[in-house]
């Protein structure tokens, strides 16, 4: 007899074979109101293709079919990549939430394994087998100027516009269907308990609304770190000037 568990551990394979349907010809075929393509210049070069945040103004390197398939190992390799793991882990052990393997000291650390797989398998599927069938950047493309709520805007609508290869822009197939790929394989090693329907969407939501605040950060942060920096640096610069000043 076939159950939803066995269902909902197919269901990654249903959705890569439907992801590499709807994106034939559709590249040339941005989506209405969609922001202006980040135009090549001269002036700034990305110092990294890896860098998963490019700038107005940027000319990024192209990320080839093979670069793509790798991408999500340059994401894993950097300093915060298990900071999400560790927050999740700590909220499901003060909450007894899913995954349920109890509230003993062994069960977060099982929570934390569970929580780095399912992160890990979140970029997989985001940010490089899917990018690699439906011919996309996973890389943020920030909006960089103008106020407070038309850059907030901006940052969850990249939720679900994505940039083609192309230069178009397009429905963010990697995105939602990638995070729903891998909620869906959280069926594979999740303890019974949590081995249900139920758990995949919330943990599919749960990861969209995580996607969309990672965006407004990424759309934000580097304006904060350069006030910061240079608050800082007019900080030390008056300070040698009134030491060279009795």
């Amino acid at each position: 007899m076939v159950t939803a568990k066995f269902y909902l551990r197919v269901l990654p394979l249903f959705l890569l074979l439907c992801a590499s349907l709807p994106t034939r010809g559709q590249d040339s075929q941005p989506l209405p109101n969609a922001p202006p393509d980040h135009a090549a210049d001269t002036k700034h070069i990305a110092p990294n293709k890896w860098y998963g945040v490019v700038d107005p103004g940027e000319r990024v390197a192209p990320l080839y079919s093979k670069d793509k398939l790798v991408f999500w190992l340059h994401e894993e390799v950097t300093p915060v990549s298990l900071l999400p793991a560790f927050v999740s882990a700590g909220y499901g052990q003060l909450t007894g939430g899913d995954p349920k393997y109890g509230i003993d000291s062994g069960a977060f650390g099982e929570r934390l394994g569970a929580a780095a797989v399912r992160e890990a398998s979140m970029r997989f599927f985001s940010d490089s087998l899917f990018p690699f069938l439906t011919h996309s950047d996973p890389r943020y493309y920030r909006m960089g100027s103008g106020g407070f709520e038309a850059r907030a805007g901006y940052a969850a609508e990249r939720l679900f516009i994505e940039q083609r290869d192309s230069g178009a822009h397009g429905f963010n197939f990697s995105d939602i269907f990638g995070r729903l790929a891998a909620s869906s394989l959280t069926a594979a090693y999740y303890p019974e308990p949590s081995v249900n329907a139920g758990v995949v969407f919330k943990t599919w939501g749960t990861s969209l609304a995580g996607a969309a605040a990672n965006n407004l950060f990424l759309e934000f942060w580097p304006d904060i770190r350069d006030a910061a920096f240079h608050h800082n640096h007019k900080s030390r610069r008056g300070q040698s000037a009134t030491a060279g000043n009795p």
